[in-house]
């Protein structure tokens, strides 16, 4: 069983069972917020306007990671195409510690699809440096992800 969605900034999603849609997005305008098993955190931002290629989209998960890496004084564990069929998907994943301290993973991703962009930041506790960065995960987060 899966929670089907249908958002009016543009995309579907099939997230697993138990997903919560969150009702205000933390994350501001064109944004929205699905809370999955284990922690896991999954802003879809529609920004469509700033991003119309590969190269663009590949610089927009460079300049949202920038917030992990840099305010948060993140560490970077790695970057590169998800290699998702359909789809464009560039990633940029950081570990860092959130504002209590707790250690979590930040993915930013730029997809691209039918020819319009959305991004994608995925956060989930950080479990050990063996376990992370979880590239199927991610994987699996953005693959449920539709551009429309």
């Amino acid at each position: 069983m899966s929670v089907h969605i249908e958002s009016p900034l543009g995309f579907t999603a099939d997230f697993p069972e138990y997903t919560q849609v969150l009702d205000d997005s933390s994350a501001g305008p064109n944004t929205e917020q699905y809370g999955l098993l284990g922690g896991v955190l999954v802003t879809v931002i529609k920004d469509d306007n700033s991003v119309e290629d590969a190269p663009q989209a590949t610089g927009w998960a460079h300049l949202m990671a920038g917030f992990y890496l840099e305010e948060r004084g993140g560490t970077l564990l790695a970057e590169g195409e998800l290699g998702l069929p359909g789809k464009s998907a560039y990633a940029v994943v950081a570990g860092y510690s959130d504002a209590q301290g707790s250690p979590k993973v930040a993915a930013t991703v730029g997809v691209l699809e039918n020819g319009r962009f959305i991004g994608v930041v995925v956060i989930w506790p950080y479990t050990s440096p063996e376990a992370e960065p979880r590239l199927d995960l991610l994987k699996g987060v953005v693959s449920a992800i539709s551009v429309s």
